[in-house]
């Protein structure tokens, strides 16, 4: 059972994030992220689509169109209108944005709109097709959803899937405009990408995908939770390899004290404390979401109900959901160790002690909170907007892994 209390509280949140320039932050600027994450709000757009909230979703996407790069390519973080970047080539963001677009143009039904995004569109389509790599067929990234490049870079399932998503949603838009020429030619680099993630991020041994082909040939099959991304950016459909995916990962990254699932697990690739920020043995809400959704598509319901539960106890009691949670001891051993003390990280270590008493699981902490993001992925929970492509997709890629 879903709580609208909280429902209505994530919307409410989504809506004071986003600036009068229509940047949407990705928490509240007194809090660890108080820049705007691409990335984060073309899904907190996606609930405010949802939700019918169609003018604050234009305007972030015309926040963009002013900020964006010549050759197409858009940054991970922006503060102010102005690029301020951490890690360089995030190659996700940019076809994520396309996704943005389109659904704002499906949900708002505003061809205007949809014309005057064309120039981003087309830009945005240009640098993602030109960073696959002619020889292997796949996008290469060196950073993606986790932004560290010891664990993503290379040809990562989560910066392909949002690709493959990104073009085909950009033929999309080049048909509802009648530019005939682009719709087939990106619907055909969508297809065909999706048909080299099956050949090359498929792990056979354990029928799921991998979360990295590495250019060296080498494959990082650590469990991670962004090999749920093809189904989560609705591109492939197969019940059973969804439920052996969740299943394995239940198996390796679900906190069996508090709950909830890990994005991956400590140290096992990643080795800097930096990455850890706010504590190792950290369980992210966001990622936990995701998994509820899944659940509830498959009809595994102590999956779902175990998720949702995780959920409500660490929701703090102003109803905000943190990016993640990490015990108190794990939290303080992260801080001893953590040597980039910026003013953001300082200010995420200002909130969580100002929160410690309001979040209700005992002897956890909670960082950055709220995010926006994982209200966003809340609300989507009751109002289940993304398209299933894999109908389309899968006309020329079914046979692959039979």
């Amino acid at each position: 059972m879903h709580n609208q209390h909280l429902f209505k509280k994530s919307l409410e949140i989504i809506r004071g994030l986003q600036g009068p320039d229509g940047g949407i932050t990705a928490t509240p600027v007194d809090d660890a992220y108080p820049y705007v994450y691409p990335r984060d709000a073309v899904f907190m757009t996606t609930a405010m689509n949802a939700l019918g909230e169609f003018e604050g979703s234009k305007n972030f996407y015309r926040f963009l169109k002013g900020v964006r790069r010549p050759n197409g390519e858009l940054f991970q973080r922006y503060n102010k209108g102005l690029p301020y970047v951490t890690n360089e080539r995030e190659v996700d963001i940019t076809p994520i944005v396309i996704q943005g677009v389109y659904d704002t143009f499906c949900r708002s039904g505003d061809a205007w709109f949809l014309d005057e995004m064309w120039g981003l569109v087309q830009e945005c389509v240009a640098f993602t097709r030109s960073a696959i790599d002619s020889d292997v067929g796949l996008v290469y990234t060196i950073n993606s959803i986790h932004e560290n490049w010891k664990l993503e870079e290379g040809f990562e399932i989560w910066t392909n899937s949002a690709a493959v998503k990104g073009l085909l949603d950009a033929s999309r838009i080049a048909g509802a405009l009648g530019r005939r020429d682009e719709e087939l030619a990106w619907a055909r680099s969508s297809k065909r990408l999706l048909g080299r993630m099956l050949e090359k991020l498929y792990d056979e041994a354990s029928g799921t995908f991998i979360k990295v082909l590495q250019t060296t040939g080498d494959s990082i099959t650590a469990p991670d939770m962004s090999q749920l991304a093809p189904f989560y950016f609705g591109i492939y459909r197969d019940d059973d390899m969804l439920a052996r995916t969740l299943e394995d990962l239940r198996g390796s990254l679900w906190n069996r004290g508090i709950g909830g699932f890990a994005r991956f697990r400590d140290f096992e690739i990643v080795d800097d404390w930096h990455w850890y920020t706010g504590g190792t043995a950290a369980v992210w809400p966001l990622f936990t979401i995701w998994a509820a959704r899944f659940y509830a598509e498959l009809g595994i319901t102590e999956g779902e109900d175990a998720s949702l539960e995780f959920l409500e106890s660490v929701v703090t009691q102003d109803l905000f959901i943190p990016e993640k949670v990490a015990p108190v001891e794990r939290y303080n051993e992260w801080r001893s160790n953590e040597l980039e003390f910026n003013d953001r990280i300082v200010n995420g270590m200002r909130k969580i002690e100002e929160n410690a008493h309001t979040i209700r699981a005992p002897g956890y902490v909670c960082w950055a909170c709220p995010l926006g993001w994982a209200h966003a992925e809340y609300v989507l929970l009751e109002k289940p907007v993304r398209r299933r492509d894999y109908e389309l997709l899968q006309q020329e890629t079914s046979s692959i892994l039979k």
